[in-house]
């Protein structure tokens, strides 16, 4: 098993470990950007905004922060896909968007229970859903492969159940986080094995052409 988090080296670290924390806890919106800086240590209650601006900033750095590690993964994923691996399979693709995620669900963490407060925003979420930086290209990649494989269903159809994948993958994760569960190094989890499971046979459903309302297909966060 994977031993906890490190502790944060730097004072900008700290800061966003912190803001993670607080933010999973009690939400971004009930959590000012002074009391992050009192809760990690620092006398100056600004230290904050001179990290990092505000608060919008402060949430894309907890991202790229975390996001390394995740994209890390599923670049690894991808490349064993495309080394050889089933590349028209539907199934593959959601385990390299569920699995890197879930193996980050460590003891003492709070980054999935941070995007399912995020998911649930108004004010923050936006900027969030459409990545466009280095730390994602593995997300941005698999997103667009699950998508053209599901180019058979009605456009209103595919846009509903790509929202519900994303908000099924953030919300499990987040829950499985709160319910205090781990990852295992090269194991996957069965709950994660499950959460692909239950979003695979949610994406292949059989569709009856049912009108949607217009919006986008947002990407996913995770």
């Amino acid at each position: 098993m994977p031993s906890p988090r490190s502790p944060a080296s730097t004072t900008r670290e700290r800061l966003i470990e912190t803001a993670e924390r607080l933010f999973a806890v009690n939400g971004i919106a009930a959590v000012s950007l002074r009391e992050i800086a009192a809760a990690a240590g620092q006398r100056n209650t600004s230290a904050v905004h001179y990290y990092f601006g505000d608060k919008q900033e402060l949430v894309r750095a907890i991202f790229e922060y975390r996001m390394r590690d995740i994209n890390a993964l599923r670049m690894e994923m991808l490349k064993r896909i495309a080394d050889g691996g089933p590349q028209d399979d539907l199934r593959v693709l959601l385990e390299a968007l569920v699995f890197p995620l879930a193996a980050n669900i460590l003891e003492g963490s709070h980054y999935a229970r941070f995007f399912s407060q995020l998911a649930a925003d108004p004010v923050h979420r936006r900027e969030f859903l459409h990545f466009g930086w280095e730390e994602a290209d593995g997300l941005n990649a698999v997103w667009d492969g699950i998508t053209a494989r599901l180019s058979g269903l009605p456009e209103a159809v595919l846009r509903n159940r790509l929202r519900m994948l994303r908000t099924l993958v953030i919300m499990t994760a987040g829950d499985m986080e709160q319910r205090g569960a781990t990852a295992e190094a090269g194991t996957p989890q069965p709950w994660a094995v499950d959460l692909v499971d239950a979003a695979e046979g949610m994406l292949t459903a059989p569709s009856r052409d049912a009108e949607a309302p217009p919006g986008r297909a947002d990407r996913p966060v995770s």
